[in-house]
């Protein structure tokens, strides 16, 4: 038991900053709040009071004002039990001192505004949610009109919705039609390309034959033409000179005091020239008029048309010289009959000839060959040798145009007959 002197004032230190602090009264050895729930639970109230009372329990109870104030003290602990049941957080329990106390109770003004405002926001938020619903219950003829234009709006949709099912089946159906009309018109277009291309190969098949066809068609006219322009006759009769002798392909034709020429060679030659003339009229189907040819190589012939059993020899011997004292021998009539065959094929070559060709370079006249004014007779009989070989080589010059002429001309077709008529001899 404590006597009032000592009670009266206690030294305490804060449980929240640890500052010392007096108190009047205060039970000792446990919490505050601990000592007055056991009390509060055992129907006891027990303080220690100020002033030096001394007396016991059943004085105390008597004494109101002492009982006042420990009513009081009874409240303060109950609060501050309370304030460190409700502060956790604050570490604070009792006993406090007055600036502790004064801090707590600032927070648990502010916690307690907060609270205000946030009963005020939930006061505000029910009272807008009870207008709204009794706005709501207000309207019940809105919501219906509201809920049968939506009903009437869900089946015109409904109805769209069936009317848009209905063309995507018949989109789809048509679209398998399309599918279809597309795999025949592609397996048209194959066979098509197909055809194009197989027209379009033989169309370049048939160009390249008708290219091929027209080059080995040009080839053979450019043989053709090189083949008319080169003269076989020309290989054939190879005319040409030796000094003051016409020759036929290396046989001379004359003779001269000087240089004495065999025979054999001369009718050699003639025998070359018969085949000539024979040949050209042959070549261009002409018929000679009036003479008809026996060639027989060195020993050639010639008969007249009205007499064709009365062959005469166109050529010669040694023992020609012992007959010029005779006239008319057979050798000089041959030689005269064969200058007028090849007059007459003169005379025919001059009418087709080309002016390029020209004029035949000598005349012939009967048994004469040259120049206007310088005609040499063909005979032999009663001749110088000089002028007799002149008169042969003049004749060989004539054929030589004859050749010309009949590598330029076209030949007569043949089953045509053409006469060649006399000659004008000039």
């Amino acid at each position: 038991e404590l006597s009032t002197s000592s009670a009266a004032m206690l030294t305490h230190r804060c449980d929240s900053c640890n500052a010392p602090f007096q108190q009047s009264a205060l039970s000792v050895h446990r919490p505050a709040h601990a000592r007055l729930e056991e009390r509060a639970a055992g129907g006891e109230s027990f303080l220690v009071l100020p002033g030096g009372a001394t007396a016991g329990a059943a004085s105390l109870r008597g004494d109101a004002h002492l009982q006042a104030h420990a009513h009081d003290h009874v409240q303060l602990a109950s609060a501050l039990t309370e304030l460190g049941r409700t502060t956790p957080e604050q570490g604070c329990q009792v006993p406090l001192c007055a600036d502790c106390a004064t801090f707590v109770l600032r927070d648990l003004e502010g916690r307690a505004r907060d609270v205000s405002e946030q009963n005020a926001t939930f006061v505000a938020a029910l009272q807008d949610e009870r207008r709204r619903a009794a706005a709501e219950t207000q309207l019940p003829s809105d919501l219906a009109r509201e809920n049968a234009r939506a009903a009437k709006e869900e089946g015109a949709v409904e109805r769209e919705l069936a009317d848009l099912l209905a063309q995507q089946l018949q989109v789809r159906a048509a679209l398998a039609t399309l599918a279809a009309e597309r795999a025949e018109l592609d397996a048209q277009a194959d066979e098509l390309w197909q055809r194009a291309n197989c027209a379009q190969l033989a169309a370049i098949e048939r160009a390249d034959g008708e290219l091929h066809n027209a080059q080995l068609l040009a080839h053979c006219n450019r043989e053709l033409r090189r083949l008319k322009a080169t003269s076989v006759l020309d290989d054939v009769f190879d005319i040409w000179f030796e000094g003051a002798f016409g020759t036929v392909n290396g046989l001379r034709l004359g003779r001269l005091p000087a240089e004495q020429v065999e025979w054999a060679e001369i009718n050699a030659a003639l025998g070359h020239a018969a085949l000539l003339v024979d040949t050209l009229a042959a070549a261009h189907h002409l018929r000679l008029p009036k003479h008809t040819l026996h060639i027989m190589g060195s020993f050639t012939k010639i008969a007249h048309n009205d007499e064709p059993k009365a062959l005469l020899e166109l050529h010669g011997s040694g023992s020609l010289q012992l007959g010029r004292i005779f006239s008319g021998t057979r050798f000089d009539r041959a030689l005269c009959m064969f200058l007028q065959c090849v007059g007459a094929l003169v005379a025919h070559a001059r009418r087709s000839a080309s002016d390029s060709l020209g004029e035949a370079p000598y005349r012939i006249e009967e048994d004469r060959i040259g120049t206007p004014g310088k005609m040499l007779s063909i005979r032999l009989q009663f001749n110088q040798d000089e002028l007799w070989t002149r008169a042969l080589k003049y004749m060989l010059t004539d054929l030589k145009w004859l050749l010309a002429w009949s590598s330029q001309v076209t030949a007569v077709p043949k089953g045509e007959s053409a006469s060649v008529a006399a000659s004008p001899h000039r």
